[in-house]
């Protein structure tokens, strides 16, 4: 076997590992500050859960004061314009204010041409393997592609993997699953429903007044999220070997009359940073899928022409935390809590779907509605020039039923994109930049953090 060599002769400032909502938004946040940067992604497309039909949740508190702003309402702006997404649209009697559906592909499309046009490298089909440490620093990463084994090197990394494999293997420490049982919480796949009359389908399945919109250039309004639960059909659906249990919950969202992306599958003690496990349950939630897609043309009207696409991948919740500096828990939530090194704020309601996959719950932000995200959660211990962000950040795993979302993990994605830069800049350790520097940047840039700059 050949030696690995360095794939790329040059330096870069700032390397992003993994190119998911978080990683897009760190990449396109270092580049706009001048650092070269590179992202590596293991799939052949980006995106993550946005790429799947997800709705990206939440912007606005439970008020309807809109606290998650900067590349993340960029994008959405961008997508309007296109027909691919619809607004914040709100949500009569919901778990949050509005709802923020966007079309995947449009979205892929749309941040790869973003991306491009900032200057950063992606890296398709290229998987993070190791981490090469020189003391408490990352010298260079390990990476594989489909025809090339070699190192990357950089100044500053972000961890954006969500399930924190760059820290892992850079010996930051990490919490795995619920401390003391190590349970996560279950993986679902998402499912594109299409060639549905999305208005029946609504007025057939919908036990919540839905959330309605018109698109850009279009007279009609459509149905653009609604949910609720199986519980009419639950002899059915055990009949057919589908769920385990009664009265299994749903969630849609479209910015098309005639297609549905349909959340409604579920699969507890998968274990989402395990390869085999996670092999092993793309097979069974594709098998539920295609049940489910048979139940709903055979007995829920305006599906009776449709077709019924499973995702690709499956959707993880829950695997590993870095252990940072600071680390966000239960009380910061429920307090709604301010901190003096913020650099952004969430209001997404604690979503936890209980590891044996039977039941899930929703539990307000405390406060306003709003709590800060600090600096520190980004910041891993034992590493100076590591940051991470999205799903994998310093959080207790009540506060990760918070800070999963996507709209919490494109604000701390661009939160770290931009303090790499600055630190690669300036060669400072990721632990020791300044908020007096941060924090302007962030505002400089349209990220929000409240009414004022806490310095």
């Amino acid at each position: 076997m050949q030696t690995p060599a360095d794939l790329i002769d040059e330096t870069y400032d700032v390397l992003v590992a993994g190119a998911g909502v978080t990683g897009i938004c760190a990449a396109l946040a270092a580049a706009r500050q001048g650092a070269r940067t590179v992202l590596l992604e293991p799939r052949p497309f980006i995106g993550g859960n946005a790429a799947t039909g997800l709705c990206i949740h939440t912007f606005k508190t439970k008020d309807g004061r809109q606290v998650v702003r900067g590349l993340a309402q960029e994008i959405v702006d961008a997508l309007v314009e296109q027909g691919g997404a619809v607004g914040h649209v709100p949500l009569p009697e919901g778990y949050v204010h509005s709802v923020t559906p966007v079309d995947a592909d449009l979205f892929r499309m749309q941040t790869t041409a973003m991306l491009a046009h900032a200057g950063v490298t992606i890296l398709y089909n290229t998987a993070l393997v190791d981490a090469d440490m020189r003391q408490d620093s990352i010298e260079r990463v390990l990476v594989c592609s489909k025809s090339k084994l070699g190192y990357l090197k950089a100044r500053v990394f972000v961890d954006a993997t969500g399930d924190a494999d760059l820290a892992l293997r850079a010996q930051a420490p990490v919490r795995t699953g619920w401390s003391g049982s190590g349970a996560m919480q279950p993986v679902s796949m998402m499912m594109r429903v299409v060639s549905v009359d999305t208005r029946r389908a609504c007025q057939a399945l919908s036990e919540h007044p839905p959330a309605w919109a018109t698109k850009r250039g279009e007279s009609e309004p459509i149905p653009v999220y609604f949910h609720g639960t199986f519980t009419r059909w639950n002899g059915v659906l055990r009949e057919l070997g589908i769920y385990d249990h009664d009265d299994h919950q749903f969630w849609t969202n479209t910015v098309w009359p005639d297609q549905l992306n349909f959340n409604g599958s579920r699969l507890a003690h998968i274990d989402g940073s395990d390869p085999i496990a996670l092999s092993r349950a793309t097979v069974a939630l594709t098998e539920q899928l295609h049940k489910l897609g048979a139940f709903l043309r055979a007995h829920v009207p305006g599906f009776e022409h449709a077709s019924f696409i499973p995702n690709a991948f499956v959707g993880v919740r829950e695997t590993r935390n870095v252990r940072g500096l600071y680390e966000l828990d239960e009380s910061d939530i429920r307090a709604g809590r301010r901190f003096d090194d913020a650099i952004g704020q969430g209001c997404f309601p604690v979503d936890i779907h209980h590891p044996d996959g039977k039941k899930q719950e929703h539990i307000d932000i405390g406060g306003d509605g709003a709590y800060d995200i600090p600096y520190r959660a980004l910041v891993p211990q034992n590493v100076r020039n590591l940051l991470v962000a999205g799903r994998c950040i310093s959080v207790s795993e009540y506060a990760n039923g918070a800070t999963r979302n996507m709209a919490p993990c494109m604000t701390t994605g661009e939160a770290a994109g931009v303090a790499a830069a600055l630190c690669s800049a300036t060669a400072t350790p990721c632990a020791e930049l300044p908020m007096a520097r941060l924090q302007p940047a962030l505002v400089q840039a349209g990220a929000y953090l409240g009414e004022v700059v806490r310095a």
